[in-house]
């Protein structure tokens, strides 16, 4: 099997070099970049790589036309998902618009549908950037890669694609227990390195039937796993480690831009931003000007390499808190998710979902789904969905009072499911006071 999968990555590389090595060459300049930000040659290609794009932007797109011959990035505004769906022909380049360019989207988890068009320079950049990444989680084109996810005809790669890469498409829609049965044995049955990614929700719901059933793992010769789309708590990210005997990584993704921040192995705790590819702003919560050190700020990213559609200073609607390690190099210490799902003590104080997710930790044994819901300014709803019972309401309460407010109200209510989003994706946090 070494040997198959050793001639599987040399002809997806030889395939490349003959198309010119694209991806080869977007591969090596991001690999120059990420593994060293802060050097000379890195800031020199990043500063022209924004001053191309916001030259190219401001004389072909007509949303941009105002700012021509402006070459501080600072100077242009920051933009929203509904900018963009309100001024869509504006953002399209005037050179890109008869080329057969991709369209990406999201399916709504935020309640908005999104779409728009990259051209195929950004989709080979797209593509580098995972290879990048998956490389410093351990992952050489050829393994076997095990892919979680609900799988569809849209989105599903044809059985012939997907063994020819040796890639594993799992559904995770219905992960029952039979299903993550199912899942343990195509790891067990086979010997060859492998790596799996998948919904952080459903590597917990994994994790959790692991811990439950206190099933032993044979060397199953895997060299990590990677978590996107979702928040990966910690419960998950240590457990599931133990049991697999492996890293348990994150990765901060969407499909509108690409990877803007990935956990590598040399980096298991705070996420590696991804410079190479993108200008990265944390700006303040309330206003457009960068957040103080320490506080939550908002992620703006600007796409350095999609021409079809530039997009400059985005804010992803998601939160972080930055990090200055000596060397220089800036990482994010956290990324918390949608700011719409912050969540609020009774004195109107952030609470990171962080603490939320801890408040379940011990009774996960009991528990099939969760879903913790601030109602309103002091008023909590925690959603349980139960294997039998549940006998620790008095303390559960409590644990929430402790750090929320001890004039909170909180309710338990016991449902027989939590619906998942259209994306597969469900939310166990959210927030229905402030929007």
């Amino acid at each position: 099997m070494k040997i198959v999968n050793y001639l599987r990555n040399k002809s997806f590389w030889f395939m490349d070099y003959l198309n010119g090595s694209p991806i080869k060459n977007h591969f090596n300049e991001i690999s120059l970049v990420n593994n060293d930000p802060t050097s000379t040659y890195a800031e020199k290609i990043k500063i022209t790589h924004i001053k191309n794009l916001l030259n190219h932007a401001s004389k072909t797109t007509p949303f941009y036309l105002d700012y021509k011959n402006i070459d501080d990035i600072n100077e242009f505004p920051v933009i929203r998902k509904t900018v963009i769906q309100e001024n869509f022909d504006d953002f399209q380049s005037k050179l890109y618009l008869k080329d057969n360019n991709y369209k990406v989207s999201t399916s709504g988890s935020t309640g908005t549908p999104f779409f728009l068009y990259q051209n195929k320079n950004k989709r080979n950049r797209n593509h580098a950037d995972v290879l990048y990444f998956l490389g410093e989680c351990n992952f050489k084109i050829g393994n076997r890669l095990y892919e979680l996810e609900v799988w569809r005809n849209h989105n599903k790669k044809s059985f012939i694609k997907s063994t020819l890469q040796n890639i594993v498409q799992f559904d995770i829609s219905k992960l029952t227990d039979n299903r993550i049965e199912k899942f343990l044995d195509l790891l067990s049955n086979t010997k060859q390195e492998k790596n799996i990614i998948g919904f952080a929700s459903s590597l917990e719901q994994i994790t959790q039937y692991l811990d439950k059933n206190e099933i032993p793992l044979k060397s199953l010769n895997i060299n990590s796993v990677v978590a996107n789309s979702e928040y990966l708590n910690h419960y998950t990210k240590t457990s599931l480690s133990k049991h697999l005997n492996t890293p348990v990584l994150s990765r901060y993704s969407s499909e509108e831009v690409g990877i803007v921040a990935h956990q590598t192995n040399k980096s298991v705790e705070y996420f590696v931003i991804n410079h190479a590819s993108y200008y990265v702003e944390l700006l303040d919560l309330e206003e457009d000007k960068p957040a103080k050190p320490g506080r939550y700020g908002r992620i703006v990213v600007t796409d350095l390499f999609n021409y079809c559609m530039p997009i400059i200073r985005y804010d992803t609607g998601d939160i972080a808190k930055l990090v200055v390690l000596e060397n220089g190099k800036t990482m994010f210490e956290e990324i918390e998710g949608r700011k719409m799902d912050l969540i609020f003590d009774t004195k109107g104080n952030i609470i990171s979902s962080f603490v939320v997710y801890t408040k379940f930790y011990n009774y996960y044994r009991l528990l099939k789904q969760y879903q913790f819901i601030q109602q309103d300014e002091k008023r909590y709803e925690i959603k349980l969905n139960v294997h039998d019972k549940f006998p620790y309401e008095k303390e559960l309460i409590e644990s929430v009072k402790k750090d929320f407010g001890s004039d909170a109200t909180v309710i338990i209510t016991y449902v027989d499911e939590i619906p998942l989003l259209s994306s597969g994706k469900r939310k166990k946090v959210v927030n229905n006071y402030k929007k």
